[in-house]
C-alpha cells in the first residue's frame, strides 16, 4: 500500500499506527542487521513505540494530522532528530545527539509522520575519502544493495534508497549535493525528487555546498513523494535559501490529464534500451495528452566536486559549532580519525585532508569566479536547453541519471523506474525528469502519468510485505 492506502487504513481502525510501527520494525530486525543484513538502517527512536500509541489515540479522538498521520519514515543521519545521534556515518561524532528537530524532522512530526530512525549513509554523504565504496560508513558500516548484495548501492543516501526498496519503511528523506538521491533511487529501482535548492531547508543537516545541498524524500511511487514534499517545503528563517522559496500544491499535480503540460524527450546518447523506454514514454504522454518536442540536449558533468573543499569546511565548522559534540571543528573530526585509524581510516581521509588544507571562509576570489562559472554553465545548459524547446520538463531515460547540471545550478530533478526489473540487477532502466527552478510540480505530473500507465512496482523477490 502506499501512503493514500495506508492513510485510508489508520483512519477506518482496520490498522492502528502501532501496527504499521510493529510491522516496520519486524521486517528492519530481520532483515537490516539479521537475514539479508542489509545494513541500512543506522539507529532507532527507542520510544517509536509509545509516539504510534500518542498518534493512534489522536485518531481515535477523531484528530486527523493528515495523510501522513501514523506513516513511518526513516531519515538520512545527516539530518537532525531530537534525542537521537547525528553523525553523518562517522565514529568521531558518535557523542552529538541533536537537541532539536531540524525543520525537515519537525514538519513531518507535525504532520503526525513516524519517525523510526535514521538510515545509514556514505560517511560526510560521501565526503570522506575518493576510495570508499558507496554506502559505508565507519559508524554504520556497508549498507548491502536489497537485490544483490553484490551490487554498489550508490550514493551518499544509499540506506534512504535500500530501506524504502526492502520495504522497511514506506517512504524516507535522504540529501543531495551532487547525485546523492537520484543515483540511489535509479539503482535501487525506487523514486525520489531532488528539490529547487531552497525549497526545503538545510537547517539542522550536516552541509557539503551551501549551494548545492538539499533534501528529498524516497518512496515506491510519485504519489507519495508529492505527498511528503507537500510537508516539508517551505520557507526557513535559518535559510536564507529559503527566503523566496516558491511552494505549489504538488497532490494536485497528480493528473492523468496531461493537457497543457510540455515535455521535451531527449533522445540522443540513449543505448537501445533506454531508447526502448523513451518511446514508450512518448506514446504514454502524448495520449494523456501532453505536448511533446524533441531535443538533442544532452546533459554533462562540470567540475563542481572541485568547490567542495571550501564549502565542506565552512559549512561543518559552522554546523559542529551550533551542536554539542567534542569535535568543535573539522580539524577535530580530522585528528579523532587519525587517533583511532583502525576504526575510522579503513579508507583514510583524503576529502577531509584536503578541505582542511582550504582557508574555509569563502571569501577567496578564484573560488567565487569560479562557483559563479559552473552555475551559469549549468543554467546555460540546462534552462537553456529548455527555453530553446519551449517544455516545462525534460525527459531522458537511461541506466542512471545523466549528468550533473540539475545539481549544479539548483534545478529540480526526479527519478522513477522505467521497467520491472529482473534479471538487470546492476542498473535498472530509469526515467529522469529534469525542470525548471520550483517546477516541481511539472516533474511530479509527467511521472505520475507515465507511473499510473507502467505500473511498475519494483521489490526484491524476498521481501515479505509488512504493510
Amino acid at each position: 500500500m502506499n501512503i493514500r492506502e495506508l492513510s485510508e487504513q489508520l483512519r477506518s481502525g482496520k490498522l492502528t499506527c502501532i501496527n504499521l510501527a510493529e510491522a516496520c520494525l519486524r521486517a528492519i530486525a530481520k532483515n537490516d542487521r539479521a537475514g539479508k543484513g542489509l545494513n541500512s538502517v543506522a539507529e532507532l527512536d527507542p520510544n517509536v513505540l509509545f509516539s504510534a500509541r500518542a498518534l493512534d489515540d489522536e485518531l481515535r479522538a477523531g484528530k486527523v494530522r493528515g495523510p501522513l498521520h501514523g506513516i513511518p519514515v526513516l531519515l538520512k543521519d545527516n539530518i537532525d532528530v531530537k534525542g537521537l545521534h547525528t553523525t553523518a556515518g562517522s565514529l568521531a561524532l558518535n557523542d552529538l545527539i541533536a537537541r532539536e528537530d531540524a525543520p525537515v524532522a519537525a514538519r513531518l512530526r507535525k504532520a503526525g509522520a513516524l519517525i523510526l530512525g535514521k538510515t545509514n549513509l556514505s560517511e560526510f554523504a560521501h565526503f570522506m575519502a575518493m576510495k570508499a565504496p558507496s554506502g559505508y560508513s565507519s559508524r554504520g558500516g556497508q549498507v548491502l544493495h536489497a537485490y544483490d548484495p553484490t551490487v554498489n548501492p550508490s550514493g551518499s543516501s544509499s540506506g534512504s534508497a535500500v530501506a524504502v526498496s526492502a520495504r522497511f519503511a514506506p517512504v524516507t528523506i535522504g540529501t543531495e549535493t551532487d547525485g546523492s538521491l537520484m543515483f540511489p533511487a535509479a539503482v535501487n529501482a525506487v523514486c525520489t525528487i531532488k528539490p529547487t535548492v531552497g525549497l526545503v531547508p538545510r537547517t539542522g543537516i550536516v552541509p557539503i555546498s551551501h549551494v548545492q545541498d538539499t533534501a528529498g524524500p524516497m518512496g515506491t511511487c510519485v504519489e507519495d513523494l508529492a505527498l511528503v514534499l507537500q510537508v516539508i517545503a517551505g520557507p526557513d528563517g535559518a535559510d536564507a535559501a529559503t527566503e523566496n522559496c516558491r511552494p505549489a500544491d504538488y497532490t494536485a499535480a497528480l493528473d492523468p490529464d496531461g493537457t497543457g503540460l510540455t515535455v521535451g524527450i531527449c533522445r540522443n546518447g540513449a543505448d537501445e534500451d533506454a531508447l526502448a523506454c523513451l518511446d514508450r514514454a512518448e506514446r504514454i504522454l502524448r495520449n494523456a495528452g501532453v505536448t511533446l518536442k524533441f531535443t538533442d540536449f544532452a546533459d554533462t558533468r562540470l567540475k563542481d566536486w572541485e568547490l567542495f573543499p571550501e564549502e565542506f569546511k565552512y559549512g561543518l565548522d559552522l554546523y559542529l559549532s551550533q551542536h554539542d559534540a567534542a569535535c568543535r571543528c573539522l580539524g577535530d573530526v580530522i585528528a579523532f580519525n587519525n587517533a583511532h585509524r583502525a576504526q575510522c581510516l579503513r579508507y583514510g581521509q583524503d576529502l577531509l585532508d584536503a578541505s582542511d588544507a582550504t582557508d574555509g571562509r569563502l571569501a577567496d576570489s578564484a573560488y567565487i569566479l569560479h562557483r559563479l562559472e559552473v552555475e551559469r554553465d549549468a543554467h546555460l545548459l540546462l534552462d537553456g536547453a529548455m527555453e530553446a524547446a519551449g517544455v516545462d520538463c525534460l525527459l531522458c531515460a537511461g541506466k542512471f541519471p545523466q549528468g550533473n547540471l540539475a545539481p549544479v545550478s539548483g534545478n529540480p530533478c526526479l527519478s522513477l523506474p522505467a521497467v520491472k526489473v529482473t534479471e538487470d540487477l546492476f542498473a535498472p532502466l530509469s526515467y529522469q525528469l529534469l525542470g525548471k527552478p520550483y517546477g516541481e510540480a511539472a516533474l511530479l505530473h509527467a511521472a505520475y502519468i507515465l507511473q499510473q500507465a507502467l505500473g511498475i512496482e519494483n521489490r526484491p523477490a524476498w521481501v515479505e510485505m509488512p504493510f
